[in-house]
């Protein structure tokens, strides 16, 4: 969901948040669903962008990331806006997210709020050995263009070498952490924002985070096991009916 919020003559709010998809998946999404929270991609924010051109934007993003192509495409959006920009992680900007958090002029967050960056990864992958090795190639290649940015945001006395071990290793910042490496303001702690999406697949996650994501786990099968009564219920009542309007001669 890209949303904006208190809205002046000279500034704004932009948030963020959700799963980042390429302009193809989020036209489809528009498409089929009228309700599309949970999804940006490019398209969305240069609409926003549009309509807040030379306006200082405050943009809060909680997201765990998703198309790099997609990501890097908002990201140089906003870089490219000719208003003010200041970015602050509202609960945790994760892997693609970062690109984005990092494009803008002044970057904000909360002592217990979390940056992750980690290798680009590619799912699905199909073809022979030669296929598979010039994928990885182009892999290699982008990781080279994520870890640019982050050397651009990063104290003088972080070496290249410290950026390629951080991205290689999975590594997750709190806000002070974040502090230690990259040209960051670090924000009062709030209540950590809930978490935006699963954490089973990420690697090195802190046990705190991992604490939120087993207890939403936890009331998730809940609501699903009392969705599924409640079906099962419907059910039996249908089959109820339909045997009684069969014994009284009804068509169904």
């Amino acid at each position: 969901m890209i949303e904006i919020r208190n809205e002046t003559a000279e500034s704004a709010e932009l948030y963020i948040s959700g799963n980042i998809i390429d302009d193809d998946t989020g036209g489809l999404i528009d498409a089929w669903y009228e309700n599309s929270t949970g999804y940006q991609w490019p398209d969305k924010i240069r609409q926003q962008l549009d309509s807040l051109r030379g306006k200082d934007l405050t943009i809060y993003i909680n997201s765990d990331g998703g198309s790099v192509p997609a990501g890097v495409a908002m990201a140089n959006m906003i870089e490219r806006h000719d208003g003010r920009t200041t970015a602050i992680v509202d609960g945790w900007c994760c892997s693609i997210a970062t690109q984005i958090f990092f494009a803008a002029d002044v970057r904000r967050i909360p002592a217990n709020a979390y940056l992750m960056i980690h290798k680009p990864a590619v799912y699905g992958a199909a073809g022979n050995a030669d296929d598979l090795r010039r994928e990885a190639d182009v892999l290699d290649t982008i990781q080279q263009g994520l870890e640019a940015t982050y050397r651009k945001a990063a104290h003088e006395e972080v070496t290249d070498a410290d950026i390629h071990a951080m991205v290689n290793e999975e590594t997750w910042l709190t806000g002070e952490q974040a502090a230690e490496f990259f040209h960051v303001d670090v924000l009062e702690s709030a209540r950590m924002a809930a978490c935006v999406g699963s954490v089973k697949f990420m690697k090195d996650v802190p046990a705190d985070v991992r604490l939120v994501e087993h207890k939403e786990d936890a009331a998730k099968e809940q609501q699903d096991e009392k969705k599924c009564c409640q079906k099962a219920a419907q059910v039996s009542k249908a089959r109820v009916a339909i045997a009684l309007a069969l014994a009284k001669g009804a068509t169904i």
